[in-house]
């Protein structure tokens, strides 16, 4: 992590003007983590934009459900934040462009993120979270996608969800199975869009791409 990190702050400190960052991958792959060091890392004034808030909460669709194949059988889930209909996708698109001509934005206000005021005069923005992924256009001067195999990801679940949140251990588990066959089908291939591609299985954080 600590070459990349490196890498993006040499580039971003000595050009001139503004960088725009995206950051994505599933729940629980490190984004967030890698996030955070890059912004501790950087000598200049940034903005951190974190697109939870950005995702329709499970009340919104508590009786939609996605049909979809795998594995050779038809799967009917609920819609996980895998899916890009889980996202508000217009409107994060919107916020990014606003922060891009110089506004500055007050973020969405949500128990788990209160809002704050970001810049648009400050030289970099991170946009970090799963919505980056399914954003079209795809604007970003370096983009990066982290991902693990499905046994770090529950096993990360088990720890943030679970001892952390206090979810319940049993329906994490149920969920997991059909949230990893959204993923692999919706999200998954769309990785390859990125400058930067980072298997962060076993918290090894294998670079499996880099255009920087």
């Amino acid at each position: 992590m600590e070459i990349l990190i490196k890498k993006i702050t040499e580039i971003v400190n000595s050009s001139e003007g503004s960088f725009f960052i995206g950051v994505s991958g599933h729940g629980a792959s490190g984004k967030t983590t890698f996030s955070k060091s890059l912004c501790e890392a950087l000598y200049v004034d940034y903005n951190l934009l974190h697109t939870d808030s950005y995702i329709i909460e499970n009340h919104h669709l508590s009786n939609t459900y996605a049909c979809y194949e795998t594995q050779g059988n038809i799967s009917k889930s609920k819609i996980t934040a895998c899916m890009p209909i889980r996202h508000e996708l217009n409107s994060l698109a919107r916020d990014i462009e606003l922060l891009k001509k110089g506004h500055d934005l007050i973020t969405i206000d949500k128990p788990w993120d209160s809002a704050r005021i970001l810049k648009g005069s400050k030289k970099v923005t991170i946009v970090e979270g799963m919505s980056v992924a399914f954003l079209e256009p795809f604007a970003f001067n370096f983009s990066i996608y982290i991902y693990t195999d499905s046994k770090t990801e529950l096993s990360r679940r088990k720890k943030r969800d679970v001892e952390d949140r206090g979810r319940d251990l049993e329906s994490l588990i149920n969920a997991q199975s059909h949230r990893r066959d959204q993923y692999d089908l919706f999200m998954h291939p769309l990785k390859d869009k990125f400058d930067v591609i980072v298997d962060n299985s076993d918290d090894m954080f294998k670079i499996i791409k880099s255009n920087l």
